[in-house]
């Protein structure tokens, strides 16, 4: 009867690993080409790791019986008599001549302590985690309390052999994780070189390689992170204040600023192009660009329709040249969007077209809401908002959201979309929705904003008239979406005034704005205002330039007399029409330059009265 033995074997995998590791290092392809020191130190270093996978391969095929004189002798035997074989070649053939220092120049990036910090506790977490899954307890016994130092030991080693933690290796998920790899197995041989030397047993191959593969699975997802983070999570990068716009400016070819590319004849008209391309899309795509650009005088090769969040796809268009330019991918998901918009406002011709398309607050909501039932879509709708909306915009989460997400998916208002369009130079042709999307024709007419600066903080700053018609800066809580005071003349040119001189329908408030308007909360930061002698307690209402084109160019010109106030006529009259405000701040302006004293304290008396007792409001 044959009785296995587990030596029977063990020849068999010492040439199969001694193989492995050899074609791995290319050995022998190397050792002519080295020193007799170099060549072995060569063979030195593919020795451990032969020794080290050898007892990685007993360990996990619980060979732990097998003689480590045999197991390791051989190998150590072999490797004495390489190098003398080495040594001998180099004698017959003569020296290697020395190929000289050779100085290379290289500057790292440099490690990451916080990476290093991570890694630790990660892999003490494994081990623990492990420990308990197989024990039911996190107590550590023998021999498995040895067995954790030995395990940090080899993490540090191999951490440093393949300098794991060197940042230049963190340019891409693929490069940190390869280093990743590679340090696990060496602490994986390593440390059943150790067990297997010593006779740490009885152990569990759960208990010890179990750790490790944890490990490298919960490693690649902190390296992931990390890789984005330095891509992506930095939250600067946009442009987002007219310094920034300037600058761009200032860099570009001064005669994209003052001169138009010569319209192309047409050869061949888009129209056609266009309309097969999109009916793959949406025939209501078509339909919504064909009825506000004329598609017979754009020429194919003015056209360009796209997919991409990818910038460089629109780098590569001829500068000043397009006519219409197509993208059907959201606007949400661009890392930096008024890089993107001002990149296609200096590909488009003066005139040329930029069609987009976003997902907005309100089509998402729609879209939710057509899904899920009303508690279920107003839950999933608030957790969209929290995490799309505001996670974006907060200090130390927005970083955590550009490095998870690399910025794509953030949530827009219809607002903020179109007033990033308008600041980087656009005017606005037609808005629609359809699909759950947002659609937009923006038309290039403009240089990019180089005077207002979009407000993004609770507290916004806001240009106006003060008396004798020097500008002032007055403060107020933001109760409108971000870049909204960039849509100010849109508003105007399309929308009607309501009862109290406010624009009906002002899409550029939010819910929470309109419950700070109606109880006063956003102008509280005027009484600085107030305190600093830019405003009175009671006068004309501070206008910005767009709502003073309302009035009368003589009632302009009388404003300037007086310092406008916290607390306007409207409020003392109660006007119902732009008309009808006019005349109230007319007449108080007439009072209070005859009876200066007396008019603010009867305006006053009666403003208060209003607001507190008749719960009279403007908005």
């Amino acid at each position: 009867m044959n009785i296995y033995d587990p030596h029977d074997d063990l020849f068999r995998y010492q040439i199969i690993i001694w193989l492995a590791v050899s074609l791995a290092a290319r050995k022998y392809s190397r050792l002519p080409h080295l020193s007799l020191i170099m060549g072995a130190g060569l063979v030195l270093k593919t020795g451990i790791a032969i020794l080290f996978f050898l007892s990685l391969f007993i360990v996990s095929l619980q060979m732990m019986n097998v003689s480590r004189t045999m197991a390791f002798g051989t190998i150590i035997v072999f490797l004495v008599l390489e190098i003398a074989s080495l040594a001998v070649y180099q004698w017959i053939k003569g020296p290697v001549p020395h190929p000289g220092r050779l100085t290379v120049k290289y500057v790292s990036a440099g490690t990451s302590l916080y990476l290093i910090i991570m890694d630790i506790v990660l892999l003490v977490g494994a081990f623990f985690v492990v420990t308990y899954f197989k024990r039911g307890s996190f107590a550590l016994d023998y021999p498995y309390d040895f067995i954790l130092p030995i395990l940090l030991g080899f993490w540090l080693a191999s951490s440093l052999l393949v300098r794991k933690f060197n940042l230049d290796h963190f340019v891409d998920f693929f490069s940190a994780m390869a280093l990743s790899l590679k340090s696990a197995l060496f602490m994986a041989a390593g440390l059943t070189f150790v067990i297997y030397l010593f006779r740490l047993e009885p152990v569990s191959r759960l208990q010890t390689l179990g750790p490790i593969a944890l490990f490298l699975v919960m490693e690649s997802i902190v390296f992931m992170l990390y890789v984005n983070f330095r891509r992506y999570g930095q939250p600067d990068g946009d442009i987002e204040d007219a310094d920034q716009v300037r600058s761009l400016l200032d860099t570009r070819d001064k005669r994209t600023l003052s001169k138009t590319a010569e319209l192309q004849k047409v050869i061949e008209p888009a129209q056609d192009k266009l309309r097969h391309a999109l009916e793959f899309f949406d025939p209501g795509i078509y339909e919504f660009i064909d009825s506000k650009v004329n598609l017979e005088k754009l020429d194919r090769s003015d056209c360009a329709l796209l997919s991409t969040d990818n910038m460089f796809n629109l780098n590569v268009l001829d500068q000043d040249r397009m006519g219409l330019i197509i993208n059907l991918h959201r606007v949400n998901d661009m890392r930096w969007p008024n890089r993107y918009l001002l990149l296609g406002h200096d590909k488009l011709r003066k005139g040329g077209f930029l069609v987009g398309t976003a997902v907005t607050t309100s089509t998402h909501r729609d879209y939710i809401r057509s899904r899920y039932p009303s508690f279920t879509s107003n839950f999933l709708y608030g957790l969209a908002f929290i995490w799309g909306r505001m996670f974006p915009r907060l200090p130390w989460l927005k970083t955590l959201y550009f490095t998870v997400t690399k910025g794509r998916g953030r949530m827009f208002s219809r607002a903020e979309v179109l007033g990033r369009l308008i600041f980087c130079g656009y005017e606005i042709v037609a808005e629609k929705e359809m699909g759950f999307k947002f659609y937009f024709i923006a038309s290039k007419v403009n240089n990019p904003s180089m005077e207002e600066n979009p407000t993004f903080g609770p507290l916004v700053k806001l240009r106006r008239g003060g008396f004798e018609g020097k500008p002032i800066t007055v403060y107020k809580f933001r109760t409108m979406y971000p870049f909204s005071e960039c849509l100010q003349e849109y508003v105007y040119n399309n929308s009607r005034l309501e009862h109290g001189g406010k624009f009906k329908d002002d899409f550029r408030v939010t819910g929470w704005g309109k419950f700070m308007r109606r109880v006063w909360l956003d102008e509280l930061p005027m009484l600085y205002n107030w305190l600093r002698g830019d405003l009175r307690l009671v006068g004309v209402r501070p206008l910005s330039s767009q709502y003073l084109e309302l009035y009368t160019p003589e009632l302009r010109q009388f404003r300037q007399k007086v310092k406008p106030g916290l607390l306007p006529p409207f409020y003392a009259d109660m006007p119902s029409t732009l008309e009808e405000i006019m005349d109230s701040e007319r007449r108080y302006i007439e009072s209070y330059l005859r009876y200066p004293i007396r008019t603010q304290i009867r305006y006053f008396i009666k403003s208060v009265w209003n607001i507190v007792v008749r719960k009279k409001r403007s908005a």
